[in-house]
């Protein structure tokens, strides 16, 4: 199946949840990911802004800045496929609706940041495999972000349950997550698992 035909299903799949459900499972997706080593060691952390279906963050968010995490979010590049991070001290204040239709900075509020510099990065996708491979929207803008970052930068996806699924088609330049968090386990993905096992 290819990466669209894939992201096609999972879509509606996630789309077909209730926002209760999807609150629900938003909530416990935090739960697991606040006992991780990745969030508990890290300070300045990188989130996503959520769109409808997706795993919701806004409560997460507001959570970590209450732990005295520095908080980021990307900010969507002008003429290029590109983020940049931006530090989010206010997220009901500083935020409006990006050229996407996804919330990010008020020019006002922007506090841009080395990405070399961000210890972990929370990523949004489609779909994933236990590989750690991902499937996002289709637009690169994660895939050209990752490339900027440092070598130590944990990665870590959110998803529901239902958006894994048995193999994600990947290419060889494509840098899969270190660990995928659903609502009802905690993944170690498996090529995270080899490269430390090979070191």
């Amino acid at each position: 199946m290819n990466k669209e035909k894939i992201r096609k299903d999972i879509l509606q799949r996630r789309l077909s949840l209730s926002l209760e459900e999807i609150k629900n499972k938003s909530n416990q997706i935090f739960l697991n990911l606040v006992k991780t080593t990745e969030f508990l060691n890290s300070q300045n952390i990188m989130f996503y802004v959520a769109t409808r279906s997706e795993a919701q963050t806004e409560e997460m968010i507001k959570a970590s800045l209450k732990m005295g995490k520095r908080i980021f979010v990307p900010i969507i590049l002008p003429d290029c496929i590109n983020l940049a991070p931006s530090r989010l001290i206010d997220f009901d204040r500083e935020l409006e609706k990006g050229k996407k239709g996804i919330l990010e900075p008020k020019k006002e509020y922007r506090r841009l940041f080395p990405p070399e510099n961000i210890e972990l990065i929370i990523l949004p996708g489609i779909a994933f495999d236990l590989a750690g491979n991902r499937i996002g929207r289709g637009l690169g803008y994660y895939d050209n972000f990752l490339k900027k970052v440092s070598p130590s930068t944990k990665l870590i996806a959110l998803a529901f349950e239902m958006q894994i699924i048995e193999k994600v088609p990947a290419h060889r330049n494509d840098i899969p997550v270190h660990k995928i968090i659903t609502e009802d386990r905690i993944i170690t993905t498996v090529s995270r698992k080899l490269l430390a096992y090979k070191k």
